[in-house]
């Protein structure tokens, strides 16, 4: 497959059919990010009973959803700084080879 030449010769035009991919691409992330919203809505309205929570001398009273949604938060985070120190050690490692 050739790639068509533009006025100024460098052969990167975008064609019609990926600007349409996309757009398709960004409204289904956005369909599938408000499920997501309305799930979690959904699911915090459903789980108002108060929970005790102690943490560290803390002491929290706070809905069950909303205890379980920070709990999900947190785990994500976690993960994200360990993906993070993972990437962060290979490019050591390969910097110094």
């Amino acid at each position: 497959m050739t790639t068509p030449i533009n006025e100024t010769g460098t052969g990167t035009t975008t064609t019609t059919t990926q600007k349409r991919g996309g757009r398709v691409s960004t409204i289904i992330g956005l369909i599938v990010a408000a499920v997501l919203v309305v799930a979690f809505i959904v699911f915090v309205t459903q789980n108002t009973e108060q929970v005790q929570i102690e943490f560290f001398g803390l002491n929290l009273d706070l809905a069950q959803g909303v205890a379980l949604l920070l709990a999900a938060v947190v785990g994500f985070l976690i993960a994200v700084l360990g993906a993070g120190v993972l990437r962060l050690r290979s490019k050591v490692r390969r910097r110094r080879s």
